[in-house]
């Protein structure tokens, strides 16, 4: 019997699809389009973070050139982990048949095909993801940023809660004022509410053990901590009395742009009983040095541990002159985990992966991780030139080696909970009603078993209705390219094993867009 590697079924099902292509054309209404929408639009839209919208065959013609470097050095979208490595949630990843496809797509002369079967695109809203009211919302003042064409600007900016008791975290939201200044932005609990408003240009925040919540980067999406609503509920308790520090990063060249970020805050009720989250940088090294002119390898290492943990994220941290970073964990039966890779980091884009099923990690394993740095004239990131000697520190021009785990003590079964299912954004029950837009109605709404999208049409018609997630994700694809006949039809989906939250549906019919959302509860 024959058998193929995994490569060379690939290998194989690339083949296939260049062979199809000279038969018949690839076009952005068959092809590219539902890539593009999938993959690119949760940034790429007129609400979003990137410099411009890729929602149409227009917007993406006119910028085929960048897109085509962006996805050739895979550089867009950003998503610097290694999928192969370990799964995550909400991974961004194009897969090689999408990677190619829109590849040849652009190389074949971006034939448009014929725009009225385009997909229904996403939907997106200017107030961020969540599509719900927060419990608590603290927008910063205006700021300038200072930055000029060669120095950074980091600033940190210090928001009282107001809370006069400790309340639970199930999800927080950072939504940029200006999204295309902020580079990114660290978030704090200080307990002691005694932190300042530092607008220095060199404040980095608080000390990474004390009190980090996660942050922001361009294009990650709401943090949201595991729950089901019923018997798993996992977050962070933030203390009355303290304060939010947002550590903003503005990059060189912003000088006189203005932000004014928000942060939301989405909490548990206060009978909720939650399982307590740690965010900590388990692993660390502050005492490398690296030469000048000379490529380093650092690493760091913390346990054995005592205690079983369920590992949620993992987020690595370095700057400008680091090119290689991983992390892993070794039990006590001298079994691998593997945690994270980056086989090619990038300062520009750092996030907390979360894992696709929680990590069990035993009590006596070690965590692990190594590094690679560059500090010669082949950097092309390397600040210095000639290049200088760089120890650890908490200017960008130094260096740093870290990794943040977001952790809790185990319990049976936490490694088969899917944490893409746990982590559905929050939504508000009051906030969407039925929605009757000329030929389309959407009942119930909110709905808990199934949903129904009927139509009234003066003639008969060919469409097409997508759902999306609050991630542009396809869940599913009710009607592709379908016909539909005059006069009343209705079509169903079954929503019973959807997690609660917001989804939205899109729907093109003989060429006409329309859109709305509907909750599952």
């Amino acid at each position: 019997m024959l058998k193929l590697s995994l490569s060379s079924l690939l290998g194989f099902l690339l083949i296939l699809i260049f062979s199809h292509s000279s038969f018949s054309q690839l076009t952005w209404a068959d092809d590219a389009a539902e890539i593009v929408f999938e993959n690119c639009s949760a940034c790429h839209n007129d609400n979003g973070i990137a410099p411009f919208s890729l929602m149409d065959y227009e917007s993406v013609s006119n910028n085929s050139g960048a897109i085509e470097e962006a996805v050739s050095d895979e550089y867009m979208p950003p998503w610097t982990a290694d999928d192969g490595y370990q799964s995550y949630a909400h991974s961004r990843k194009l897969t090689p048949i999408e990677k190619s496809t829109l590849l040849a797509w652009l190389d074949d002369g971006m034939a448009q095909g014929d725009l009225a079967d385009t997909p229904p695109a996403p939907v997106y809203s200017n107030e961020g993801f969540i599509q719900a009211e927060p419990d608590l919302e603290m927008t910063m003042e205006p700021y300038t940023s200072t930055a000029t064409f060669n120095q950074d600007d980091y600033i940190c900016i210090s928001l009282p809660t107001g809370l006069t008791e400790d309340k639970k975290l199930k999800a927080y939201e950072v939504v940029p004022g200006n999204p295309t200044i902020l580079h990114h932005c660290l978030v704090y609990i200080d307990d002691t509410g005694n932190y300042p408003t530092d607008f220095s240009g060199q404040c980095v925040g608080p000390n990474d053990d004390e009190g980090l919540l996660g942050g922001y980067t361009p294009g990650a999406v709401p943090t949201v901590f595991p729950s089901n609503g019923d018997d798993i509920n996992m977050g962070i308790t933030i203390p009355a009395g303290s304060n939010i520090v947002l550590a903003m990063h503005y990059p060189h060249g912003s000088a006189g742009e203005i932000d004014q970020t928000k942060i939301r805050l989405f909490f548990y009720d206060d009978d909720v009983e939650i399982r307590e989250v740690l965010t900590y940088p388990l692993l660390s090294n502050w005492t490398f040095n690296i030469q000048a002119n000379t490529q380093a390898e650092v690493m760091a290492q913390y346990g054995p541990i005592t205690e079983d943990l369920s590992v949620l994220s993992v987020f690595p941290h370095m700057h400008l002159l680091g090119e290689y970073i991983n992390s892993f964990a070794v039990t006590g039966d001298n079994e691998t985990i593997p945690l994270v890779k980056i086989p090619h980091w990038d300062f520009e884009w750092q996030e907390f992966y979360f894992f696709q099923n929680i990590q069990h990690v035993p009590s006596g394993s070690i965590f692990y991780a190594n590094g690679t740095y560059n500090n010669t004239n082949t950097n092309p990131h390397n600040p210095n030139s000639p290049p200088q000697n760089v120890g650890a520190g908490l200017n960008t021009s130094d260096e740093m080696f870290l990794v943040y785990f977001h952790f809790l003590e185990y319990q049976e079964g936490d490694e088969d909970l899917n944490l893409t299912d746990l982590t559905s954004l929050p939504s508000s029950l009051t906030e969407i009603k039925v929605t009757e837009e000329a030929f389309i109605n959407v009942y119930p709404n909110p709905t808990s078993e199934t949903v129904r999208f009927s139509f009234n049409l003066n003639s008969a018609a060919s469409g097409s209705l997508y759902v999306y997630d609050g991630f542009g994700g396809i869940v599913n694809k009710v009607l592709d390219r379908g016909s539909l006949a005059e006069g009343f039809s209705e079509y169903s989906m079954d929503v019973s094993n959807l997690s609660s939250g917001v989804y939205y549906y899109s729907v093109r019919i003989a060429g006409f867009l329309k859109a709305g959302k509907f909750i599952v509860e």
